[in-house]
């Protein structure tokens, strides 16, 4: 009896044991499991250095967009055959990419290409932009289209603003020295804008407050659209145009006619343009460096700005500029998308003129 009660309790013993030992391993098995699991992610980094390290950065394709107005994927989703990428260096010397659209005739070779530079705000793609492009291809042009991206708020007021007038004796009218006449109110404009000037002063106002010097920010803006016009006369150049014209829709106008390299042009047109007040100032001067250049001023026949085209007619008159036409058209302002091939007819007929149309 005794016998089998020891018997009895070894058995219970030996059970015990067992379930204490089974209860046990999960623990260290997961403990062992996490150990692994750590040790992996240490060694994660080296262990698979493919991803990251197979393609240095400085390899990487690096392209600093200038954006010329919004909607860049857009343009090159709706236009994937007409986009190119043109290579500007900016103010700091940074190589960037612009995005221009270019229209090809689809029959015959053209040997004339056709710089659009659209007005301030509008991309590349604008709705009129590319109408006009399209037109011009059709009749045998090619044309290329370039952005132009907005001053910004402070910088568009700066470059807006009226100029000052020359300082001059009361007794001697600032007319009889050859001065360009002001638009109706500009002084009085000025006295206004310098009024206000004094009770909140403007930092971008103070380079240009006494007419004559350019401010940093707009002296960057206009050498930001000027390699952006070098890049597109080059770009048509080396594709075989020998001949290339510069249109300056709306605002784009100022910034057509100030490229140092004008004067290397077939021909420059003015599409409805609204000229900055320095940039009208200076008009004179400009053509008087370029006397022979054909230029084309296409102006509307109604409009707010009938003043500013008599006086830009009479500076080109006085100047004598031995190629200037003026053209005036019935198109509403701003200029819609549907008058593009109708303006293009007009900048087709007088791009491959033999002579001098008469003025109207």
């Amino acid at each position: 009896m005794d016998n089998r009660l020891l018997l009895f309790i070894g058995l219970l013993v030996l059970l015990a044991t067992a379930l204490v030992q089974a209860q046990d391993e999960p623990a260290d098995a997961v403990q062992a499991s996490g150990d692994v699991a750590v040790a992996d992610e240490a060694a994660e980094p080296n262990a698979n250095p493919d991803d990251k390290a197979a393609v240095p950065a400085d390899a990487r394709s690096q392209r600093a967009s200038v954006v010329t107005g919004q909607g860049t994927m857009a343009l090159l989703q709706q236009w994937p055959q007409s986009a190119v990428w043109l290579e500007v260096d900016g103010a700091d010397g940074t190589p960037n990419s612009v995005l221009s659209l270019v229209f090809t005739p689809l029959k015959n070779a053209a040997t004339t290409g056709v710089v659009v530079l659209a007005d301030e705000g509008h991309n590349a793609g604008e709705g009129f932009v590319t109408a006009l492009a399209g037109g011009l291809a059709d009749r045998g042009l090619t044309a290329l289209t370039l952005g132009l991206r907005a001053p910004t708020g402070g910088l568009k007021q700066v470059m807006e603003r009226e100029l000052p007038l020359p300082e001059a004796s009361p007794a001697v009218p600032a007319a009889e020295e050859g001065q360009v006449p002001q638009p109706v109110g500009a002084q009085a404009a000025g006295a206004s804008s310098n009024a206000n000037s004094s009770a909140n002063p403007d930092p971008l106002l103070i380079d240009v407050v006494a007419g004559t010097e350019l401010s940093e920010a707009e002296l960057q803006y206009r050498q930001e659209v000027a390699a952006q016009l070098r890049a597109a006369i080059g770009y048509l150049k080396r594709e075989g145009y020998q001949q290339v014209v510069l249109v300056g829709v709306g605002r784009g106008a100022n910034f057509a006619t100030a490229l140092p390299e004008l004067a290397e042009s077939a021909g420059l047109v003015w599409l409805l343009p609204r000229f900055y007040p320095r940039d009208l100032k200076e008009l004179a001067e400009r053509f008087t460096e370029t006397p022979r250049l054909r230029v084309l001023d296409v102006q509307a026949v109604r409009g707010n700005r009938a003043q500013s085209a008599m006086q830009r007619t009479t500076v080109m008159n006085q100047v004598e500029v031995a190629h200037y036409q003026r053209q005036r058209v019935a198109v509403q302002e701003p200029v819609q998308a549907r008058q593009g091939d109708a303006l293009a007819s007009r900048l087709e007929a007088w791009i491959k003129a033999d002579s001098k149309p008469a003025m109207d």
